[in-house]
């Protein structure tokens, strides 16, 4: 058994979501019968709250509670996550925080992140980041003409393991070594790109799928 957690971006209304979407069409893929699909909303934040400090913690809190409510009710289900822009950041936060917290850590089976604003630039030292065993499989979906990850605060275009733009060709150094980071990097892709059409979708569900 498997549960798909989606979550979005600080842009996107509760209403049209595209996590929505997302859930109907996995829903008619007949690898997904009788899966647990949950379509995470929270409405649209305005940019200077998101990084507030209490209010993202709060909101990372909340993730976390979900996920593990998800985990106790469905102990032997995997866990895979799809997020997209300050969702990539609440979902990866609550992983990374659990387990510090004095209870059992958030175990996930593929973390996707789409358009993701994760900097490794604030994981600093490494020995304060992400721990083994917590994430199986990490996929990140980003692209060079992606100005929300390329200009804002958090900014840049990909994850651990990534180039950081099309001009800094550098590969930051992963977690751990064990984890398996794909790249999905792009260039011609915008931040809401990925929600045209459901080329993308059936790629996650691919992904999700496999192994």
């Amino acid at each position: 058994m498997r549960i798909v957690f989606a979550i979005h971006g600080i842009r996107s209304k509760k209403i049209g979501n595209w996590v929505f979407d997302f859930v109907n069409f996995a829903k008619k893929d007949s690898r997904f019968e009788n899966e647990i699909f949950v379509p995470y909303t929270y409405g649209f934040i305005p940019a200077i709250l998101s990084v507030h400090p209490v209010f993202k913690y709060q909101s990372v809190k909340r993730v976390m509670r979900v996920l593990r409510k998800l985990k106790s009710q469905h102990p032997d289900a995997d866990l895979n996550i799809v997020a997209h822009s300050y969702g990539t950041e609440l979902s990866f936060q609550a992983i990374k925080r659990s387990g510090e917290d004095g209870k059992s850590p958030i175990k996930v089976n593929k973390l996707i992140l789409v358009s993701s604003i994760v900097s490794c630039h604030r994981e600093i030292p490494y020995n304060d980041t992400l721990r083994p065993r917590k994430i199986k499989e990490l996929h990140c979906y980003c692209s060079y003409e992606d100005e929300v990850c390329r200009y804002n605060p958090f900014g840049h275009s990909g994850f651990r393991g990534f180039s950081r733009s099309a001009y800094d060709r550098t590969c930051y150094p992963k977690p751990f070594d064990d984890l398996e980071i794909c790249n999905h990097q792009v260039k011609i892709l915008e931040h809401s790109d990925y929600f045209k059409g459901d080329k993308y979708y059936k790629e996650w569900l691919d992904i999700i799928a496999k192994g």
